[in-house]
């Protein structure tokens, strides 16, 4: 049986670590491709100023690589009536699409009817109510007012970091409390979604989706847990759970075209790769999984340049899976393939999208390629975070960053809309160029992959000082009033890391 600790688990405040969004221009025109369109969805709306939270349709990538989210499928947008939004699609097969900020699994031919309304907008996120009139579907992000089933997920990967003995995590990970926890995780979708039906297609759909996303945020966050522990026991306890996580996945019936399915066995792989070994030791800590999955971290082998050359020619010949086959293809083109590393940014993080003063929006990965200076200084801060303006007053009495040519300090605003940041901007003297928003789906693509790559817990504000060529050199510098230029002149030499190259260029917008 599952401990009575993790039965009695609070619905604790949860950290967005799922979920990023393709997002649009809030001016979608109707897709002009002709066609019949089989799937409806109906938006309806108190207020017609919440329309723009629900602009743009985007498809979640099926194979959970970057970036993560793709174009939509063929579609025609109507705004024309009042407090409504009419979106008809053309899917061929059960997907998980994007509205706004919002995830969902529907079927070829269903219709959603939902109401949506934002009902207050404190602090840094919004918080709002979408209540499904009808439709076949199951939200796995729905906006801070939260899934039941999320805050459940979060409520479990949170609580590892209190696990103090190689026991307590060979409990948790047991087969026995799996197959608890993904019982739970089925029983509070369908709590979620009361409209969803329970025929036996539904609820394989809905069990399998619940369980490997279980599995795939205990894969990272152990992941996480062990880079940052160096008790031997505890290290080998995590080895060993991840290794019964695989053997209890590959007992399950799974969907090869679902990027939850191929997610869980990238964050598995993540680990791997995370515990230094080669391509063959990865390949063989799947000697359990079936085929598709083998080819699948082939490809993940392929995309992070640890295949030999003659790995990588034949690589394309033994891809049995077509989609696998079309990105290796993709990948074989790709300047820049291979070269992420760790203790830098990743892909994710350069690609997630920003705007200056000016509301022009770039990648965070212009700051490290527009950066003269040889580092760069964060404050992640917020308008609505009292300490960040107490920080920002000290700063304003020197400006001693401001003309620094070792150090260009930047002010990073996690905001749930444009109005407020550039009133502390000018309150505060910041210089303005050194400022940019982040707004929507980037918060929470920078929130996920600072602190499983950084060890940020969220709080606000926080420091990180950086190398131009995008590595890590303090995960928790000195406020910026207190940063001196002395304290990189100070720093050891840094050894060149044979993979570094040039920063990494971001996904590419589709229009």
């Amino acid at each position: 049986m599952l401990p009575d600790f993790y039965k009695t688990l609070a619905f604790i405040a949860f950290l967005l670590i799922s979920v990023s969004c393709y997002s649009q221009n809030s001016e979608v025109l109707p897709n002009e491709k002709k066609g019949i369109y089989n799937t409806t969805i109906v938006v309806n709306l108190k207020k017609d100023v919440d329309r723009k939270y629900l602009s743009s349709l985007g498809l979640r990538n099926p194979l959970a690589f970057d970036p993560l989210y793709l174009p939509p499928p063929p579609f025609t947008l109507d705004t024309s009536a009042n407090l409504k939004t009419v979106i008809k699609t053309n899917i061929e097969k059960p997907t998980y699409l994007t509205l706004g900020h919002y995830i969902f699994h529907i079927e070829p031919g269903d219709s959603l009817n939902m109401d949506f309304e934002v009902l207050s907008q404190p602090k840094e996120s919004f918080k709002n109510i979408i209540t499904i009139n009808h439709g076949n579907v199951f939200f796995i992000w729905k906006g801070p007012s939260g899934l039941l089933f999320d805050k459940y997920l979060n409520s479990i990967t949170n609580s590892l970091k209190d696990l103090k003995t190689a026991d307590q995590i060979a409990e948790l990970t047991s087969r026995e409390s799996l197959r608890s926890m993904a019982d739970s995780c089925t029983a509070l979708i369908y709590k979620d979604h009361p409209n969803l039906k329970r025929d036996s297609s539904t609820f394989e759909t809905v069990k399998k989706y619940g369980a490997k996303e279980l599995l795939g945020r205990l894969a990272y966050r152990l992941a996480h847990l062990y880079i940052n522990t160096k008790d031997g026991s505890i290290r080998s306890a995590i080895e060993t759970s991840q290794m019964n996580m695989l053997e209890y996945a590959s007992l399950q019936e799974e969907d090869y075209d679902d990027p939850v399915t191929l997610g869980y066995y990238g964050s598995v792989f993540y680990f791997f790769k995370e515990m230094g070994l080669d391509a063959q030791a990865i390949l063989e800590r799947f000697y359990s999984s079936n085929d598709t999955v083998k080819q699948y971290v082939q490809l993940n082998l392929f995309n992070d340049g640890m295949l030999s050359e003659e790995q990588e020619l034949a690589l394309v010949d033994q891809l049995t899976y077509p989609a696998f086959k079309e990105y290796a293809l993709q990948l074989d083109q790709d300047p820049n393939r291979g070269i992420e590393k760790s203790g830098y940014v990743n892909n994710e993080i350069r690609g997630a999208r920003l705007f200056d003063v000016n509301d022009k929006e770039l990648a965070f990965d212009e700051l490290f390629k527009t950066t003269a200076q040889p580092y760069l200084l964060f404050d992640f801060s917020g308008s609505w975070c009292k300490p960040c303006l107490e920080e920002m007053a000290v700063y304003e009495e020197t400006k001693h960053l401001d003309n620094s040519k070792k150090v260009r300090p930047i002010w990073l605003f996690f905001e749930n809309d444009k109005t407020k940041w550039l009133n502390v901007v000018e309150k505060y003297n910041l210089k303005k160029e050194n400022c940019f928003l982040v707004v929507g789906e980037s918060g929470n693509i920078l929130r996920k992959q600072f602190t499983l790559l950084f060890d940020w817990e969220g709080e606000f504000p926080h420091y990180f000082l950086f190398a131009k060529e995008g590595e890590i050199i303090e995960k928790r510098a000195r406020p910026l009033s207190m940063f001196e230029e002395n304290d990189v002149s100070n720093l050891p030499p840094r050894e060149k890391n044979k993979n570094s190259g040039p920063p990494i260029p971001p996904p590419i917008k589709t229009p």
